[in-house]
């Protein structure tokens, strides 16, 4: 939010209290999102009058600092208390398994100012206060590493996919459990491990610049924007884990439109659109905006060969890797997913593609045959034993 600075009521700020007690111990990430982090002040004081100072229209806000685990640079956050409230609720997402130390750096009391569209500062405070918990977690008994490659080169993604494997039967051993419908919880990781339920529906496996969940199309309903905690910001890539487990799907965001001359070559800036609503993410992902134009031939109905030329838009960068991870529970126990999409220029694609196609001539003789499959399987089925 835009501060300005009006100091127009000389105020006294009260005590603020926790809602918890330091050094709880959170049993697991419902516990912690049941109760959540709360720091509520009391109401302030004109100093001139020593009268409450009433905040029905005014908006309280804090800065903070997160230490995760040990470390000693910390996650820098800010949160607001409901207009008019003097309860503030830190909106960060908390990951099971980890112990945190919260400090406050600022707190600050504003006024919307509906003339300037400026939001007024009333008074701050630098008084700092702190909270440390921690919370339990399932243990983590398998990791699974997945990628997939892909480059500009193909052309259309559904027809062309590119997908991972997975063997389910590894994670249900692991979890102890004997259908992957027995799982407790399957869902996306955020970039910092906490748990995302969403990633299909609305976000689609889609991701933004910095790895987080976004929508495809940028779509900005109220819904999105309070499961997001922000407007959705361009998407980059998708990788997404199906229902059952079994296969990653890997997408880059490219879209086709008729070339138009009098178009800019390229796009400026970056996060184009992604104003801030809430201030759970600090900052709009660095977006790059790629174009290039392709030539399509083909024949008319009556035989004439033309030639089209379309601009195709895209945001992945070649030579870049780009993450996502997902988690599977049952029991009390958790197998992580960990899926990397390789995107690589159109060169290394070839070279890739044609060790794919080796790897499959098992005999060596330059073709794939139903020979080739049968020892596939043997083999398969020899290291299963």
């Amino acid at each position: 939010m835009a501060f300005a600075n009006a100091m127009a009521v000389d105020i006294t700020w009260g005590k603020a209290t926790w809602n918890i007690q330091d050094g709880t111990v959170f049993e697991d990430i419902d516990d912690i999102n049941l109760q959540t982090i709360k720091l509520t002040f009391e109401n302030f004081k004109n100093a001139s009058t020593g009268k409450k100072y009433f905040i029905s229209g005014d908006i309280l806000a804090i800065n903070y600092d997160i230490f995760v685990d040990d470390a000693t640079e910390p996650v820098k956050e800010t949160s607001t208390a409901e207009r008019g409230g003097l309860e503030i609720t830190l909106d960060y997402r908390w990951v099971e398994g980890h112990r945190y130390r919260v400090v406050t750096t600022n707190a600050i009391l504003a006024q919307p100012n509906y003339s300037t569209y400026i939001t007024d500062t009333l008074s701050m405070s630098d008084t700092p206060y702190t909270i440390s918990f921690s919370i339990n977690g399932p243990e983590m008994v398998k990791t699974i590493e997945v990628e997939g490659t892909m480059a500009l080169s193909i052309i259309d993604q559904s027809s062309t996919p590119t997908i991972s494997t997975i063997d389910t039967k590894e994670i249900c051993t692991a979890l102890g459990i004997n259908d992957i419908s027995e799982a407790e919880y399957i869902c996306g990781l955020c970039a910092n491990g906490a748990y995302f339920p969403n990633y299909i529906d609305p976000c689609d496996g889609w991701r933004d610049a910095d790895g987080e969940y976004t929508t495809y199309y940028g779509y900005d309903g109220a819904t999105i924007r309070n499961i997001l905690g922000h407007r959705p910001y361009p998407s980059v890539y998708c990788i997404k884990l199906n229902e059952t487990c079994d296969t990653v799907s890997y997408f880059f965001y490219d879209y086709w439109k008729e070339y138009d001359p009098d178009e800019p070559e390229s796009v400026p800036g970056t996060g184009t659109g992604a104003k801030m609503r809430t201030p759970r993410r600090a900052s709009v992902p660095n977006t790059v905006y790629n174009d290039s134009i392709w030539a399509w031939n083909w024949t008319t109905e009556e035989g004439v060969d033309t030639t089209t030329l379309y601009r195709r838009s895209y945001r992945v960068t070649e030579g870049q890797d780009y993450k996502a991870s997902f988690i599977v529970m049952a029991n009390g126990k958790a197998v992580t997913i960990n899926a990397t999409l390789h995107f690589v220029d159109g060169q290394t694609y070839e070279a890739y593609i044609e060790k794919q196609r080796n790897s499959f001539d098992i005999d060596g003789d330059g073709r794939i045959t139903p020979a080739d499959i049968t020892k596939l399987i043997n083999i398969y089925l020899s290291n299963k034993q």
